[in-house]
């Protein structure tokens, strides 16, 4: 069983806000990037299915309002995915072969993507414990707790088709150098894709 949830600033991102600027402005993504926000994505994992996936969430969102270890309420807001909203992940890589990002093909449309960045693994075992060790104390024994946590990015890219839009945001993502990829070093970091869907396009001007 796994649930996730998702932590977002309430005010403005200057993480993000650098990301765009960088993307845009300096490694020429302007025209294939529609948007770009950055979570942080903690996600809980329990072996088999002994407890119900309602009644843990629930003792986790108790012991998540009482505790300052995922989130503080003064600046963030959190967000659980939804069942089935966010897969289990396939590594995210690179392409061997750079695709021309500059200029989308004609019959683009926007594509949504989210890429959870974690270093080493991201796993947060101490954490893991404790939060365990109050969901006991709560009435909610657990066989075992898994943690791990890692920033969660959230593309739209306007693509021709999915193969496409994972090609991009694997050269838009995967550090290669000083003007190639940005999110993510692949030396100590990993990249999941957890989302992918096409998004409706964007209505047509109306001519004046």
């Amino acid at each position: 069983m796994r649930l996730d949830l998702l932590v977002g600033l309430k005010t403005v991102d200057l993480v993000r806000e650098t990301a765009w600027l960088a993307l845009t402005g300096q490694l020429g993504w302007s025209e294939r990037l529609l948007d770009l926000r950055r979570y942080r994505l903690w996600r809980f994992a329990v072996p088999g299915a002994a407890v119900d996936a309602g009644a843990l969430g629930a003792a986790l969102a108790a012991a998540i309002e009482r505790s300052a270890d995922f989130y503080n309420p003064n600046k963030e807001r959190l967000r659980w995915a939804a069942p089935g909203e966010l897969s289990a992940g396939e590594t995210l890589v690179a392409p061997t072969v750079s695709p021309a990002h500059a200029l989308p093909r004609a019959g683009a449309q926007p594509w949504q993507l989210g890429l959870w960045v974690t270093d080493e693994g991201g796993e947060a075992p101490a954490l893991a414990r404790r939060t365990a060790a109050q969901l006991a104390a709560a009435g909610l024994a657990l066989p075992a707790l898994g943690l791990a946590t890692g920033a969660y990015w959230e593309l739209t890219l306007a693509a021709a088709d999915a193969a496409e839009a994972l090609a991009l945001a694997g050269e838009l993502a995967v550090s290669r150098g000083r003007h190639a990829g940005l999110l993510l070093n692949p030396h100590y970091q990993e990249g999941w894709l957890l989302a992918l869907a096409a998004l409706p396009a964007a209505p047509a001007a109306s001519p004046r």
